[in-house]
């Protein structure tokens, strides 16, 4: 028997594993010491802090001294862009809000730089849009709302030899596919996306890379981010990454066909669908799709009385009232934008699940438009 609701809304939020609760919880009641005193007993909080610096740090491919604990993606960055306070900085049109505003309050000169219509930006046109005075590029590992897998490779290649910091978010790649810390200067992690919980998240920086300390005052994170650290957080964060490092190819492999089945059924009922982004590497749990004679918000609420929760774009801006950002910005018209809606799967996701929300689905679309 189907389970409703259906939730295919993972790119907004995974739900925090059984294993990551008993994790948390089992911490507070048993280190509930704090990490900076100086007895014995306090050394168990440090001993987790140290584990999980240990466990991303080996999925990232870099010493651990260069993870530094965080409130989540958001925060990591915001401290990196502010360190460019005022400088020139090329930034995707398609990055993540925390991002780009924080280039904006942060005073930063800015160039951004445009994808093609399939939601991939061009290394060319990076450096094209390099200037003498750059000192930042920021670049996504993967969209957060189309899923397409951006060429940091490529891009941070062009920065090392300019001498530019690379600033990569991967909060939505990190757990999902394999991230590799060597490819930039700094990057953002967060731990509410590979069903750990909110509110925890990461910063790596290279050694040497010339970022300030976020908050002072307290000495906590090797001097860089002050306060007292969030233990259980931390805790549940290290539990999620290894249970993520340790099925990534299985799961990888399964939401790669579980999706491409839906959407197959659904182009076979909707025809007039667009899957944007479909020919490029993508993460293979998230898709855009472009859906005929209805709009996001039309959808969305109709999906949700049918017990399906889906999404028109990045939950952070989805109370806005406009299109994404990113939709427009690969070309499509502001009608256009306002008609895509965001699917995304997880490890619990089953076809089953993605049978009822085709059928759910199909019965919303007008039938004109079909």
């Amino acid at each position: 028997m189907l389970n409703l609701p259906v939730y295919l809304d993972h790119a907004a939020t995974t739900f925090p594993e059984e294993a990551v609760i008993s994790a948390m919880t089992t911490c507070m009641r048993a280190q509930p010491c704090n990490a900076s005193s100086a007895y014995s007993a306090a050394g168990d909080a440090r001993r987790i802090h140290r584990f999980a610096r240990r466990r991303i740090a080996e999925m990232l491919g870099c010493p651990s001294e260069d993870i530094f604990f965080t409130s989540g993606g958001t925060e990591a960055n915001n401290w990196a862009i502010r360190a460019f306070a005022g400088e020139h900085v090329v930034l995707s049109a398609i990055e993540h809000h925390s991002v780009l505003e924080a280039s904006r309050a942060a005073g930063c000169r800015i160039t951004t730089v445009l994808p093609d219509r399939t939601g991939l930006i061009s290394p060319d046109a990076i450096a094209a849009a390099i200037t003498p005075e750059t000192r930042l590029i920021a670049l996504q590992w993967a969209n957060n709302e189309t899923g397409v897998i951006q060429p940091v490779r490529e891009v941070h290649a062009l920065a090392k030899a300019k001498r530019i910091h690379l600033h990569v978010d991967a909060v939505q790649a990190f757990g999902h596919i394999p991230v590799d810390a060597s490819f930039c200067d700094s990057m953002a992690l967060s731990a509410h996306k590979l069903y750990g919980p909110r509110g925890a998240g990461a910063l790596y920086v290279r050694s040497g890379a010339p970022l300030p300390p976020l908050l002072v005052g307290g000495g906590q994170e090797s001097g860089m981010r002050a306060g007292t650290e969030n233990t259980p957080a931390i805790c549940g964060f290290e539990v999620a990454a290894q249970m993520a490092d340790e099925d990534m190819q299985l799961r990888m492999n399964r939401e790669s066909k579980l999706l491409g089945t839906f959407i197959h059924c659904l182009k076979e009922r909707i025809p007039g669908i667009v899957w944007l982004g479909e020919e490029r590497k993508r993460l293979p749990a998230i898709a855009a799709l472009l859906l005929p004679g209805i709009s996001s918000e039309q959808a969305i609420s109709q999906m949700d009385l049918r017990g399906v929760m889906i999404s028109g774009g990045a939950a952070c801006a989805s109370r806005s009232g406009q299109p994404s950002h990113v939709y427009t910005a690969m070309g499509l018209t502001q009608e256009e934008a306002s008609r895509v809606i965001r699917v995304s799967i997880g490890r619990h996701t089953t076809i089953e699940q993605l049978d009822y929300a085709a059928r759910m689905l199909e019965s919303i679309i007008p039938a004109q438009a079909r």
